[in-house]
């Protein structure tokens, strides 16, 4: 399954110490593959000055699209942008942070299993952002294990291409609400189309702070428990 119309979306927040390398990074390896692709980066109320930096940005590397609206959190941002992408015709679409932990050298293992797969991930099997992080992540695959039944190695890694089919099947059924949207379209992607997972490394973050601090996923982990547990009995 050949990737036609590639849009990539980039949910940023404040993050003008990295934007300007992690854009540039990711246009030099995608235009080395030839790929027919469209960067999409959704500026989500930023506070600094990271909305002239993509704007700039934009003006130099015609496959970006720049989109800024109000703050809405990560997430729905993310999932603003599926659906944004979506509407545009995409075939694939490929979510990554705009933080530099997420290499673009991982992408090019990704185009073969397009071939035979729907859903690919990469799966963080080393990192650099500290062992909170790597806590918190088997927390939250235990979360989503007990709350749906599903083994999901990484649930909330941004480093994920689905194609549209998949996605148009629940993009629409994201409750405004949820607090880690993506961790559902995780659970939703794995039951429409088993993921396919590839080792990746992530790196540390090149400046700013994270979007998701830490607390809050302990903070809002039984909710997201409940959060869980309804889309599972809505599905």
């Amino acid at each position: 399954m050949p990737i036609n119309n590639l849009w990539i979306i980039m949910p940023v927040y404040n993050e003008e110490e990295a934007i300007d390398f992690v854009v540039n990074e990711w246009t030099t390896a995608l235009d080395q593959l030839a790929l027919n692709y469209t960067l999409c980066i959704l500026n989500d109320g930023s506070k600094d000055t990271t909305l002239q930096h993509i704007e700039k940005l934009a003006e130099l590397h015609p496959r970006i699209h720049v989109i800024n609206k109000a703050n809405s959190g990560h997430g729905q941002t993310c999932i603003y942008g599926y659906k944004y992408a979506i509407a545009k015709g995409a075939d694939w679409i490929f979510q990554i942070d705009s933080d530099g932990q997420c290499d673009p050298i991982y992408f090019k293992e990704f185009i073969p299993l397009t071939e035979n797969n729907k859903c690919i991930y990469g799966v963080r099997k080393t990192r650099d952002d500290g062992n909170q992080r790597i806590i918190v992540s088997h927390f939250v695959t235990l979360f989503v294990f007990v709350a749906t039944g599903q083994w999901l190695r990484d649930p909330n890694v941004p480093y994920r291409l689905i194609h549209s089919d998949i996605m148009q099947l629940f993009v629409n059924d994201v409750p405004a609400d949820f607090h880690l949207a993506n961790i559902y379209v995780t659970v939703r992607s794995n039951r429409a189309s088993k993921i396919k997972w590839v080792p990746i490394h992530f790196r540390d973050r090149m400046g700013g702070t994270a979007s998701v601090k830490t607390f809050s996923f302990v903070k809002h982990g039984f909710k997201l428990f409940k959060q869980l547990k309804a889309a599972q009995r809505a599905i």
